[in-house]
């Protein structure tokens, strides 16, 4: 099913070890092509490339904006004890006391004071331990931007059909006028030729006739028209159609409204025409929501 370029995203959890918030909002709309602009904050700089990667595979076309903020503090090197060096201190220690009857016990702040006790995580190590936590957050709300993104895609296709539905009534309205239309031009010129008293060979007649038929003939118009709507639809089933594709089949579905319009030369027919045409010109409105 189709997806509308219009949705947004948004996502948050806490950060651990920092014990911060991160936030990610995600918004997209219309647009041409696919362009992202991502505000990161400092700590995130180095992943750009990473975060463009995974927004521009769930998403073909629109104006994506993401932000993400966090604590001032997440991304700070994080102080960690190195219990190996402890554990060896506080051996040393006891062999110490034991072997040369030392009084006194070993206290808190003497074991913290040993070079080496308290360490600092190295700066690249936190810098991947941070991206890979910011990562799953912006993955979700990707996730909620896309659900929100399809939701509106149904509703785009339920009017999107409504829409082609009308055309093609309009267009079985014109095809069954077409006939009628042909009778008219046979009695007028009829009329015509009768209120000028000529005396017209009936051979000429047809002639004349059958001239007026083929240059009002719409019928091939008609059927590519009705072949376009019929394509529409079909291109709304599938998850690939973009929407610059069902502007293109929109475009086409006009070209042949104004032939139809320009050939007919019938009031009751060119009213039908502009009703197909303002409904065309709804449908390539919608279309420009369509990723």
């Amino acid at each position: 099913m189709i997806r509308s370029m219009t949705g947004v995203g948004r996502a948050e959890a806490v950060l651990s070890p920092w014990n911060s918030r991160i936030v990610v909002d995600i918004r997209s709309v219309n647009h041409k092509f696919f362009e992202l602009v991502p505000h990161l904050p400092g700590s995130l700089a180095g992943f750009e490339g990473e975060i463009r990667d995974m927004v521009r595979h769930s998403i073909r076309r629109g104006y994506v904006q993401l932000q993400v903020t966090m604590d001032e503090n997440t991304g700070m090197p994080v102080l960690a004890l190195d219990r190996r060096l402890v554990r060896d201190y506080m051996k040393l220690a006891a062999e110490l006391k034991k072997k040369y009857q030392v009084p006194g016990q070993v206290s808190l702040n003497t074991i913290l004071s040993y070079p080496g006790i308290i360490t600092a995580e190295k700066s690249e190590q936190n810098r991947v331990r941070l991206w890979r936590q910011c990562k799953k957050v912006v993955k979700q709300a990707l996730t909620k931007l896309i659900k929100m993104k399809q939701a509106e895609g149904v509703n785009l296709v339920r009017d999107l059909r409504k829409r082609v539905a009308r055309i093609q009534r309009s267009v079985r309205l014109i095809e069954k006028r077409v006939p009628k239309r042909l009778r008219e031009r046979k009695s007028n010129l009829l009329a015509q030729l009768k209120e000028l008293k000529v005396d017209a060979d009936p051979k000429r007649v047809l002639e004349e006739v059958a001239f007026i038929t083929d240059k009002v003939d719409i019928h091939e118009e008609c059927v590519r028209l009705r072949s376009h709507c019929s394509m529409f639809l079909l291109a709304l089933h599938n998850s690939s159609t973009s929407g610059k594709k069902l502007d293109f089949i929109a475009q086409e579905m006009l070209r042949e409204t104004d032939t139809v319009a320009a050939k007919a030369r019938d009031l009751v027919i060119s009213r039908r025409a502009i009703d197909i045409k303002g409904e065309i010109e709804k449908l390539k409105e919608q279309v420009r929501n369509v990723e």
